[in-house]
């Protein structure tokens, strides 16, 4: 992964299951819940390193930063006493450092600032003198005890050329109801809006219009279904402005604890990208399974297998990850790769 995704790649982390085919949007790259608890983490923690193994050839795990092939970093994070997370680092296994994340708080633990500086993965690896370096930043500033906007300066990557950005926030009895993100020169050129729509009821959210995407990608409605007992989220379905390659409709199904069960979009039939990926969990809500079947130019399918190992916290210091590849574009049917996924932690 190259770091200048790493916030990305952070929530990402957070989620049980990530979509094929409706990307995240705009907003998702500069909003962000930075506590250990958003992680996953449970109690106290003070401190991860994360590293992640690939088994080699020669049957052993090892940590693999190759330019064209497996090029996973070492995570070093590190939470205040309220739970949030104040600095994260990249590492290579020879000890340089590759990417490097600041947030700041204010007096009552709110993001004020997040400061992330890179250095390109693509070039070489060298220690981190913090010269020349890619960054980027973003600015809360909040209105009393709201969130009021964003300023993100730097490379975020936006649509067209636009490098710095402001997300605005309208609120309707404590709710957000809309969400703006324009460009900071004198054009003040609309990237996206986001209307949030909630039931009268329950007041949950019951749609979601992104009315306007310049990336083209996630423009269209999101609809939220619920139980009878109008709590429990049951589905939500995704409804494209235009339908077409890449634009299907798409559907992610959860169980009663939040978590996706299965995800769709596409239809082969129409020779649009098809994505299938269903779930298994096990009792602390760890993925123990995953299926999926795509095709786009080819066909892929592959099953995941994961296990696990705990600590007194319950949460798990080593992720084994074994994936079967039934289908490949390299005609390789049964091809099995192996993963390792350690985490020490650190507790108050």
């Amino acid at each position: 992964m190259k770091p200048i995704l790493l916030l990305t790649c952070l929530f990402c982390l957070q989620l049980k299951a990530q979509n094929c085919m409706v990307g995240q949007e705009v907003a998702d790259f500069l909003e962000y819940q930075y506590s250990a608890a958003h992680f996953g983490y449970n109690g106290p923690v003070k401190s991860v390193t994360r590293i992640h193994e690939t088994l080699n050839k020669d049957g052993y795990f090892e940590t693999i930063h190759n330019v064209w092939g497996d090029h996973y970093l070492i995570d070093r994070l590190n939470f205040n006493e309220q739970g949030n997370l104040t600095t994260m680092y990249q590492e290579t296994k020879q000890g340089d450092t590759m990417a490097v994340i600041k947030i700041e708080y204010d007096d009552q633990h709110r993001i004020s600032k997040v400061s992330e500086h890179e250095f390109n993965i693509w070039k070489k690896y060298e220690p981190f003198n913090g010269t020349n370096w890619p960054s980027r930043f973003l600015h809360y500033r909040y209105d009393k005890n709201t969130l009021s906007f964003i300023i993100a300066e730097g490379d975020w990557h936006l649509p067209t050329s636009i490098d710095s950005c402001r997300l605005d926030f309208q609120y309707e009895n404590g709710k957000v109801v809309k969400k703006t993100i324009s460009s900071l020169d004198t054009a003040n050129t609309i990237i996206s809006i986001r209307e949030y729509n909630y039931n009268q009821q329950s007041g949950l959210l019951d749609e979601l219009v992104t009315a306007v995407d310049l990336s083209g990608q996630s423009e269209g409605k999101t609809q939220f279904n619920y139980a009878p007992d109008s709590q429990t989220l049951l589905s939500r379905v995704f409804f494209p402005v235009h339908l077409g390659f890449m634009k299907s409709e798409a559907t992610w199904n959860y169980d009663a604890q939040k978590n996706i069960i299965n995800y769709s979009s596409g239809d082969t039939l129409k020779e649009y990208w098809f994505c299938y990926k269903g779930f298994q969990y096990n009792d602390l809500n760890d993925i123990v399974l995953e299926y999926s079947n795509s095709e786009n130019d080819g066909r892929n399918r592959l099953v995941t297998n994961y296990s696990y190992v705990y600590d007194a916290q319950k949460n798990w210091t080593q992720k084994n990850t074994r994936v079967q590849n039934y289908i490949d574009f390299d005609w390789v049917t049964d091809r099995v790769d192996a993963y390792r996924r350690l985490q020490e932690i650190e507790y108050y």
